[in-house]
């Protein structure tokens, strides 16, 4: 099991690093003249000397990709060009409604998907097994965005339930700011807990069609106890494996949701910083969300070997 932890860290942190040069090059070197960039071409010549002295472009290329990877284990990401404020601090701030968002989007995806597989593999092929899956093609052929749309409506506008939209801040309580993310996160979830029940399912019957659990139901156990003592961890690794996808998707891909409810998240902090041409944030906030899909599939991969032990064996 060490093994494999160190062979996944170590592909984390090559891959980690190869991303960090590959978004260096593409929006510091490919491009021409950051400051050109930021600035548009209507910049006096005074004014674009100015920004790269501060960008540091007077320096060589190789000078300030190393000096850039030594900061970023310390958190030092540099000054954003436009907010004039460390971007560690920026990143801070939108990591603190992004993650949270993510995790709660994620169990709200578990807790709808797994009790659905359960409950249509104990009758397949019969009327919940049915209905399970049209829920699924549904969930799957409705945009986010439009699911958003429709529960501001509904919850926001004509029930007056839930917030439409904004961020109050962990600081005004946990219940104010849970309920600014519920509504995203159930757009973030719903086409997620379609496939995953679908993968969930599809595992569930492969496993319950293995010799064992006929070895087990022949003693004499309920279709109900083999599925949940016998079959249930069985078909725990692709489940695992599409959610730990499905999390870094939520994680890289909330910027339409995070734009449509007005959060202040990486997502919307990513789309902000493009919009007004902050290079050095977009380099940085592109990395991180980078690093956190790599780093939930690195997590994903060890948690797969923690499940299966035949991979530990290897």
């Amino acid at each position: 099991m060490l093994r494999i932890v160190a062979e996944r860290l170590l592909g984390f942190l090559v891959a980690l690093l190869a991303t960090a040069v590959a978004a260096f090059v593409l929006l510091d070197i490919v491009p021409g003249d950051p400051a050109l960039n930021m600035l548009g071409t209507e910049a006096r010549e005074d004014t674009l000397a100015a920004a790269r002295a501060l960008l540091g472009l007077d320096r060589p290329a190789h000078e300030r990709l190393l000096i850039w990877l030594a900061g970023l284990p310390f958190g030092e990401f540099g000054v954003s060009f436009r907010y004039r404020v460390p971007i560690a601090d920026l990143v801070a701030e939108a990591a603190a409604v992004t993650v949270p968002l993510a995790m709660l989007a994620m169990a709200l995806a578990v807790c709808t998907a797994l009790p659905l597989a359960l409950v249509s593999v104990l009758r397949p092929r019969g009327a919940v097994d049915w209905a399970v899956g049209l829920l699924s093609q549904l969930s799957l052929a409705v945009p986010n965005f439009w699911l958003g749309l429709l529960l501001i409506l509904l919850f926001s506008i004509s029930l007056g339930w839930l917030p439409a939209g904004g961020f109050p801040g962990w600081s005004g309580g946990i219940w104010p700011a849970l309920s600014a993310l519920l509504l995203p996160a159930v757009a973030l979830a719903a086409p997620q807990a379609g496939i995953l029940a679908r993968v969930a399912r599809a595992a569930l019957l492969e496993t319950l069609a293995e010799p064992y659990i006929r070895t087990a139901r022949a003693k004499g156990l309920s279709r109900a106890a083999v599925l949940f003592r016998h079959a249930l961890r069985n078909a725990l690794p692709p489940v695992v494996t599409v959610a730990g996808v499905q999390f870094s998707v939520m994680l890289a891909g909330s910027i339409i949701v995070e734009n449509l409810f007005v959060l202040p998240g990486l997502g919307r902090l990513t789309f902000q910083a493009i919009q007004q041409n902050d290079l050095i944030l977009v380099r940085n906030t592109v990395l991180l969300l980078a690093a956190a899909v790599m780093l939930v599939n690195m997590l994903v991969d060890i948690a797969y070997a923690a499940i299966d032990p035949r991979l530990r064996a290897r």
